[in-house]
């Protein structure tokens, strides 16, 4: 199992490419920041509150759905909806929808994400920041990519391209299409990285049966 959600409290929608194959599947509430609330109920899922500045959102679902409106603009959507979850003790938290939309926004929410105990959902993808040591059952062969977070040095044992010591950071290096070689996986870590792993197989030139 890539992800175990009964580790998570909440699944907090932002408004950029949703996963509705696995928000459909899971009963955990869901907050959303403004415009996510409209495509989580296009898609008949309903909201468990709609949180942020409200400036996208139907407002007709704000007669449906309970809401927070916070005109703040110091902080984005994605951080009122966080502090909402702290606040009802709804975290640790899902994240979805974090990609989709104009790049400066993504990698907006990316820091942001960085900064959190969230883990992250997508069609393709599973991923979370990593900040200490740990040991992860994943299927041989699966496609696992290791990004610089903060200060990330790390130390690998299971991969295909084994990592020794090896700093991480954007505009740096950073272990893109990585595969299992053995599992478990270990990977020792100093500072915070950030971990990504491909939900399905996936074949192409990295494939370990391709050699």
């Amino acid at each position: 199992m890539i992800l175990d959600i009964s580790n998570y409290q909440s699944i907090l929608c932002l408004d950029g490419e949703l996963p509705f194959s696995f928000l459909q599947q899971t009963a955990l509430p869901m907050v959303a920041t403004d415009g996510a609330a409209n495509k989580l109920v296009a898609h008949g899922l309903k909201p468990s509150c709609i949180v942020g500045d409200l400036d996208s959102v139907e407002p007709s679902l704000l007669k449906q759905y309970p809401y927070v409106r916070d005109a703040n603009q110091d902080a984005t959507d994605f951080e009122k909806a966080l502090s909402y979850l702290k606040r009802k003790n709804l975290l640790p938290t899902i994240v979805v929808g974090l990609s989709g939309g104009c790049l400066d926004r993504v990698l907006t929410n990316m820091s942001i994400w960085l900064q959190s105990n969230a883990a992250y959902v997508s069609e393709d993808l599973v991923g979370f920041p990593l900040r200490q040591d740990g040991t992860f059952d994943w299927p041989i062969n699966a496609k696992v990519s290791l990004l610089g977070g903060s200060n990330g040095v790390v130390t690998s044992q299971g991969l295909r391209w084994e990592l020794h010591q090896t700093t991480l950071a954007f505009g740096g290096f950073c272990s893109c299409s990585n595969r299992v070689q053995s599992s478990p996986v270990t990977l020792q870590v100093q500072g915070t990285i950030l971990v990504f792993v491909y939900r399905n197989p996936v074949h192409d030139a990295g494939s370990l049966e391709s050699d």
